[in-house]
């Protein structure tokens, strides 16, 4: 069983990728953060195989987040942010530079997720999951 937690700060796009990724036998989302900060702590204290992880957050980004986490409690992160629909590269670069093995596009929402990005977001998940370092 695939141990995901999920940090967003928008009970929307939480609330998506949660029924995603619950739709799937092999995975169980074990937390729900809503900033930085409460996903570090979240982190230490339920050892999630991997982490979906947005960027602009309030209390503490996700980059800054994934830099502590890196440091305290290695752990496999997936970016997934607006940002890299825009193909801003400074914040594809951030994040993997501050330890995010990798980096997607936020679902659209309201149900609008194309099978393309739902395949590519589980199929991300399952792999990066089992990545240690």
């Amino acid at each position: 069983m695939i141990r995901v937690l999920i940090v967003d700060d928008s009970p929307t796009t939480s609330r998506i990728l949660q029924e995603l990724l619950e739709c799937d036998p092999d995975i169980e989302v074990v937390g729900l953060a809503r900033d930085g900060q409460a996903a570090v702590d979240l982190t230490r204290q339920l050892k999630p195989h991997l982490i979906t992880m947005d960027v602009f957050m309030p209390v503490m980004d996700g980059l800054a987040a994934t830099r502590q986490i890196m440091e305290q409690t290695p752990t496999p992160i997936l970016i997934v942010s607006a940002q890299a629909e825009n193909k801003d590269m400074n914040v594809v670069f951030e994040a993997m530079q501050a330890g995010a093995l990798d980096v997607m596009s936020k679902p659209s929402g309201f149900g609008l997720e194309s099978p393309e990005w739902e395949n590519e977001f589980l199929t991300k998940v399952k792999k990066l999951a089992n990545f240690r370092r």
